[in-house]
């Protein structure tokens, strides 16, 4: 037997160079192909549709973010419930980053500064290094609590998958905040009237022209935190692993998309927190026809209250005050509410109130109450973020209680850009 050898760079090129020498253009293509299918395979053994390769290279599990957790007799988890299940799931992480997986480490030993030097760690260099990898990112990571730095990539999958679950944040108009504050141009415009006061007209001949300009105001945002502050044990870090990163990312993904949600369908515009649709007083409100209920002339007057230039529109509801439509019928006896129809060609048709699409989340208010039902065109939110989702951790807050506190922050704004662009069911009914 001979000794093994390794190929070396300068071999495997002159290999490759003897082979292709007689090959054609189309040949030579094909094989190009076949090299990348084959790295493809390697990298994603079951097909690329399900996953995801990060900034950092970590290939992630997509799917993860898709599973229903829920007991056997399908009641709702409680926290514990929850936090096992998350825990034990194995995760979204196929394959770990080399920032991800000093990352890991770190975990595993709770960033305490000195089990790091036990395990030939130093908390300085840690640090250093995931600076370096995310030198070239706006992240706005920082050290305020004397804490080891997440890997971007990581943080990236949580805002990537925050808004991916969520199916309203998606449709609405996401702008990025270069400071603090931010004053964007807005053109006064009302149903009928939409140049901001330019109009046309014929003059006589010979006559004075009138001039007619446009009018601006503005639309103003103030970076607001929003924040969460989270202490785990010692030995809860120690314990965990990387299934730590797991439990964090499902449930603060879901609970960040929740709570913008939550803003930007009924948020005060007060105490920091966004103005939401129901709360602006330049959107349409409309009285139901039956107090405490809705009727199938309230989602006619809805629609009849927009501008037809108000076309891409979506309805936002809860389940059970949709319940209530599905059992209605329209005034040629066909159902209100159309949900699990297919089209002609056998596609499944998303849920639909009037031929446009509906969203259910319990976001919305009650039945009975303003903004049971809304409809509007979603990309006329303006969902201003200043600082993207980030990730800090100390162990001084909670020394002497042998835990470490993870802080997750994001800073943003928001308001509807054009308020008419929506149209609000009221609680009061028709007098």
């Amino acid at each position: 037997m001979g000794e093994k050898k390794e190929l070396t760079m300068d071999q495997l090129t002159s290999l490759i160079r003897e082979t292709v020498k007689d090959l054609t253009q189309e040949q030579i293509e094909a094989l190009k192909k076949e090299i990348l299918q084959t790295n493809k395979s390697a990298i994603f053994p079951d097909g690329d549709e399900r996953f995801l390769e990060s900034a950092g290279k970590s290939i992630i599990d997509t799917s993860y973010f898709q599973k229903s957790y829920e007991r056997q007799d399908h009641k709702p988890l409680d926290g514990k419930e929850m936090a096992e299940r998350l825990r034990s799931s194995g995760g979204p992480w196929l394959k770990l980053s080399p920032a991800m997986e000093k990352f890991a480490e770190g975990c595993r030993v709770g960033f305490d500064p000195m089990k790091m030097i036990a395990q030939k760690m130093d908390l300085r260099d840690y640090n250093d290094f995931i600076r370096a990898e995310q030198k070239d990112t706006a992240t706005g990571l920082t050290t305020t609590d004397v804490g080891a730095l997440v890997p971007t990539e990581f943080l990236a999958t949580v805002v990537e998958f925050a808004t991916s679950q969520s199916q309203i944040l998606p449709k609405v108009w996401r702008i990025p905040m270069g400071s603090l504050t931010m004053r964007i141009p807005k053109l006064v415009q009302a149903a009928g009237s939409y140049f901001g006061g330019v109009t046309l007209y014929h003059p006589e001949e010979a006559e004075s022209k009138t001039e007619t300009k446009p009018i601006f105001s503005y639309l103003s945002f103030t970076a607001k935190k929003l924040i969460s502050i989270i202490p785990l044990s010692d030995e809860v870090v120690a314990d965990s692993s990387i299934n730590l990163i797991n439990y964090l990312t499902g449930l603060f993904v879901r609970a960040f998309q929740y709570k913008i949600e939550s803003e930007i369908i009924s948020g005060t515009g007060s105490n920091g927190q966004m103005t939401g649709i129901i709360n602006d007083p330049g959107v349409n409100l409309i009285q139901r026809v039956t107090a405490g209920t809705v009727k199938y002339d309230d989602l006619i007057n809805l629609e009849s209250a927009l501008d037809e230039n108000f076309n891409n529109l979506t309805f936002l509801s809860r389940r059970s005050t949709v319940n209530v439509l599905r059992k209605q019928k329209d005034t040629v006896g066909q159902p209100v509410y159309h949900d699990g129809f297919t089209t002609f060609l056998g596609g499944a048709m998303t849920p639909q109130l009037l031929g446009y699409p509906l969203i259910k989340t319990r976001n919305v208010p009650a039945m009975g109450n303003q903004g049971d039902i809304i409809l509007g065109d979603l990309g006329y939110y303006i969902w201003a973020v200043r600082q993207e989702m980030t990730i800090d951790t100390s162990k001084d807050v909670r020394f002497y209680y042998d835990q470490t506190v993870l802080r997750f922050v994001m800073r943003m704004d928001g308001q509807p850009g054009v308020p008419i662009a929506f149209a609000v069911l009221d609680n009061e009914a028709q007098s």
